[in-house]
């Protein structure tokens, strides 16, 4: 993983002296996720895929929830989370592409800030906490999916299971992050406040930490 892979995140760091809470915005790694993208094959199969989603929710224990929404902008489909999973969203536009509504109400800030819009049709779902088991039940279901439902389907699997297929290098990958994470934290916990310093001041100096201890060449 390198720095340039870690998303923003806001800090709330609270000053003692002045009793003052302060937001910082500086990058953090997300922890082990997948990125996915497809186009299915036609809209008569969206029923299908949702009611066999469903099931399979249903015998694994794993949360869900149906979209029916209705628009050029309304998404169709199905969303569910195994345990300690971030949401997986097979959800789909009229235009028959893969896109969460999460993406969709964020799409003008794309427009906005010169990100690609094609983006909104990349959806990512963190499965650090749910750990490998679940990752690779996660991962087998969404290749049957793939064959059965869908035109094109893309995945960028951060444990590298989707491609090999071989379960020691993804519990490499889950502890390589496990790693990661904690020595962000304890980073982050050894970062000390000068007093009068400004939010600016402070959040460059906690990227500049996370880059010396965190980038590419250090992993």
């Amino acid at each position: 993983m390198e720095y340039d892979k870690f998303f923003s995140a806001f800090l709330l760091v609270f000053n003692s002296s002045t009793k003052k809470i302060r937001y910082l915005q500086i990058k953090l790694p997300m922890g082990l996720s997948i990125h996915y993208s497809g186009t299915i094959r036609n809209h008569s199969s969206i029923d299908r895929l949702i009611d066999e989603t469903a099931d399979v929710c249903q015998s694994m224990n794993w949360k869900y929830q149906i979209i029916k929404e209705s628009g050029e902008e309304g998404v169709n489909g199905i969303v569910f989370s195994p345990e300690n999973c971030e949401p997986v969203f097979l959800t789909f536009l009229l235009n028959r592409r893969m896109c969460s509504p999460i993406s969709i109400q964020h799409k003008t800030l794309y427009a906005a800030n010169g990100i690609d819009p094609e983006l909104i049709y990349t959806t990512s779902t963190k499965t650090q906490y749910a750990g490998p088991d679940t990752h690779i039940a996660l991962l087998k279901f969404l290749k049957y999916l793939k064959q059965k439902y869908f035109d094109t389907f893309e995945m960028d699997d951060e444990g590298y299971y989707w491609n090999t297929n071989d379960e020691n290098i993804l519990f490499q990958r889950f502890s390589h992050y496990n790693f990661l994470l904690d020595a962000v934290g304890k980073a982050l916990g050894d970062i000390k406040s000068i007093p009068g310093e400004s939010a600016s001041s402070l959040a460059e100096r906690i990227e500049k930490v996370l880059k010396e201890k965190f980038g590419k060449e250090n992993l």
